[in-house]
């Protein structure tokens, strides 16, 4: 009650001496002009005066206090827990948990991808670079060399002296999977130590390459960037001062970077020299083929390089008779029997790799006979299966089967979407949403928005004003004025939201529970005061023009002190809480946040502040009307403010370019007449899409290269 009453005291006395002020000088201006006087108008300037300095001294208190940041270790048991739910939700949705993950072989590559083993496991009469984690030895080279499993592949990552794992493997090979289950082994042992030991755990997060520019900014920014990103647990002013804080202490957090191969050769070759320095263990996963090109040029210093192997047809075999919920049919039951009894066919070949393993436990429904991969004439060779297979995804995704929710999209609109992403994504395997009005000319949207912005105010407006000069000619004359004005100003603002849209918007804002005691800062405090000074030299001057010229004009900016006072603290009452919508929170919440939550969060945001700038127009409309005396006018601008308010919580959202976008498309044919998130979502639950963080992927980067070359068919 104490630090309530030492904070929030002076605020409410202050608010309290200006509404007494403003009552104060109203009820003097309702005397006849004889009776009126300065010893009235005066006291009323001298109350708004001592609430506006009384309010401000805790805020001006604050000016130089930076937000506290949280100890490093509960900073780090906050993230755990945040890591922990994304990535085993990750995995259900990917099922790598039930009926148990394809198993994991890895030996040590024999590619000239890294420096000599050596340099990775250290001198043993030499302290390591990164000790071994509590509960494991450390890496010898005799480890490595014997290669292992994926229990294995942890104890590499938890004792290797150099803290730096680079896993290669071909399309297909299961890398991603491998990422998710070595995290979540990382997180499994961190909960078994005890609390002392717990803290010389750190905590893994994985992440994709994607958005890194490592020639202009640093791993720990980046990863303190994506960090403060991701995990609402860092969404609050101090945030990224606290993920920065948390990358920059040694070997609190783990980094295992995916999707390296899809960078271009010259970036992922600066990222293996941004991430050889970095002060916390990394673990690598990429294509073959492109690590080969990077290692070209540069290495990751002190890493050691394993490869991840095909699976023997007996262990093939074995899982798919695990994922089975029932009896194997007899399709079932030829298939397993083939493999097991031809270890070295084609189809053994084929069902290899956990892509193709997943694809036939996946496509393959109840009534299917799977046993037509065993037709050497139509399956010849492994990329025959491997084809056959991504084709059926599709289609097993969106056809009905028992069981399982009817899809509201058909096959023919799903795979006519998708392809249309799939090529516009390329080898990008990242779907930010808010990147969409990137796909299409930025001139409709321009236009839509002047138009109907100005129609909107026009039409108000006109109704309002135009009954003021006459009931027959002043509508049409106030709407025809309305409309006029309107659609300039929307016009302008259509180009300057068009010009934002055509570079690919903002990033989308996050609305959060605001955390006032620690939201405020120094630079938001100062920023209203410039607008409060603005908004009273402004409010200052009007008065004083209107009242008159000669004697008056001094009279009137005398008088007019206080209302001045009012409208400018009505605007920095408004500056602060724009701020504080989108930019503060408690940053308390574990959970991360994915797509669909952005985009609600972001409508969320753009309502807040619209209502807020209307909710500002329309009392200062009032304030004007009753200050002259001329009401109409007075509502008038109060109602035009308030639309123009809700044209913004419109128009200001990036959901706003991106919906228009989306039905750009649709007019155009290249997608169907699909709802954007409500579509990727039912594609993400059947299993086609997938989240990572705030942006959606292909479950199957095979079947995204595979769309992507194929020609998109147009809608009617």
């Amino acid at each position: 009650m104490g630090g309530w009453t030492r904070d929030r005291l002076p605020i409410v006395v202050g608010l309290i001496l200006v509404s007494g002020a403003g009552v104060w000088v109203g009820w003097a201006y309702r005397l006849p002009p004889g009776e009126r006087s300065d010893a009235l108008v005066l006291p009323g300037f001298v109350l708004a005066l001592a609430g506006v300095l009384v309010g401000l001294v805790p805020l001006l208190a604050r000016l130089g206090r930076r937000p506290a940041v949280r100890p490093i270790d509960t900073l780090a048991e906050l993230l755990v827990e945040a890591v922990d739910r994304q990535w085993r939700a990750a995995a259900h949705e990917r099922q790598l948990v039930t009926p148990g993950p394809v198993p994991i072989r890895w030996s040590l590559s024999d590619l000239n991808l890294t420096g000599p083993v050596a340099a990775a496991v250290g001198a043993l009469d030499q302290p390591p670079a990164f000790p071994p984690l509590p509960g494991h030895g450390r890496t010898v080279e005799n480890d490595l060399q014997v290669g292992g499993t994926r229990s294995e592949l942890h104890q590499v990552y938890a004792g290797l002296a150099s803290g730096r794992v680079v896993v290669v493997g071909p399309p297909g090979a299961g890398k991603s999977g491998t990422a998710i289950l070595l995290l979540l082994d990382a997180l499994t042992h961190r909960y078994s130590m005890d609390d002392t030991q717990r803290a010389r755990v750190p905590v893994p997060v994985l992440f994709t390459a994607h958005g890194w520019d490592p020639r202009t900014q640093t791993v720990q920014d980046w990863l303190a960037d994506r960090l403060a990103a991701t995990y609402s647990l860092f969404g609050h002013r101090g945030g990224p001062v606290e993920a920065a804080a948390l990358v920059a202490a040694r070997d609190k957090v783990a980094l295992i970077l995916d999707g390296l191969d899809e960078m271009d050769q010259g970036s992922r070759r600066a990222a293996l020299q941004a991430l050889s320095n970095a002060p916390f263990r990394v673990v690598v996963l990429t294509r073959r083929q492109e690590m080969i090109d990077a290692a070209t040029g540069a290495w990751l210093v002190g890493a050691v390089a394993v490869h991840l192997h095909d699976l023997p047809a007996a262990e093939a075999a074995d899982y798919l008779q695990r994922a089975r919920t029932g009896p194997p049919p007899t399709g079932w039951m030829k298939l397993l029997s083939h493999l097991r009894e031809h270890p070295d066919g084609v189809l053994a070949r084929g069902l290899s790799t956990p892509l193709t393993l997943t694809l036939l436990r996946d496509t393959y429904q109840v009534g299917d006979d799977v046993s037509e991969l065993l037709d050497a004439t139509l399956y010849p060779t492994t990329d025959s299966i491997e084809k056959a297979l991504i084709a059926r995804v599709l289609s097993a995704a969106y056809t009905p089967q028992p069981g399982r929710p009817r899809s509201r999209y058909t096959h023919a609109q799903a795979r006519q979407a998708l392809t249309f992403i799939a090529q516009r994504l390329g080898t990008n395997r990242d779907l930010a949403w808010w990147h969409i009005p990137q796909w299409t000319p930025a001139i409709s949207r321009m236009l839509t928005t002047g138009l109907v912005t100005g129609f909107t105010d026009g039409l108000l407006v006109g109704l309002v004003v135009g009954p003021a000069v006459g009931l027959v000619v002043g509508p049409a004359v106030g709407l025809v004025v309305g409309f006029v004005a309107g659609s300039v100003a929307g016009l302008r603002a259509g180009l300057t939201f068009g010009r934002r849209w055509g570079r690919g918007g903002y990033e989308p804002q996050q609305a959060r529970t605001t955390n006032w005691r620690t939201a405020i800062s120094g630079q938001l405090i100062r920023k209203a005061l410039r607008h409060v000074l603005v908004g009273m030299l402004a409010g200052v001057l009007g008065y004083g023009l209107g009242s008159g010229l000669g004697s008056e004009l001094v009279s009137g900016v005398i008088t007019g002190l206080p209302y001045a006072l009012a409208s400018g603290l009505l605007v920095g009452l408004y500056i602060v809480l724009w701020d504080l919508i989108a930019d503060s929170g408690t940053g308390e919440s574990a959970r991360p946040l994915d797509p669909r939550e952005i985009w609600n969060s972001d409508r969320r945001v753009g309502l807040t502040r619209g209502l807020i700038l209307g909710l500002m127009y329309g009392i200062m409309g009032l304030t004007l009307g009753l200050t002259y005396g001329v009401v109409i006018y007075g509502l008038a601008v109060g109602l035009a403010g308030t639309l123009a308010g809700l044209n913004y919580a419109l128009v200001y959202p990036e959901t706003c370019p991106t919906t228009l976008a989306w039905l750009q498309l649709q007019y155009s044919g290249h997608v169907p007449a699909v709802r954007l998130v409500s579509f990727l979502e039912d594609a993400r639950d059947r299993h086609v899409l997938r989240t990572v963080g705030a942006v959606y992927q292909f479950r199957h980067a095979t079947l995204q290269d595979q769309l992507a070359a194929t020609k998109p068919p147009r809608a009617p």
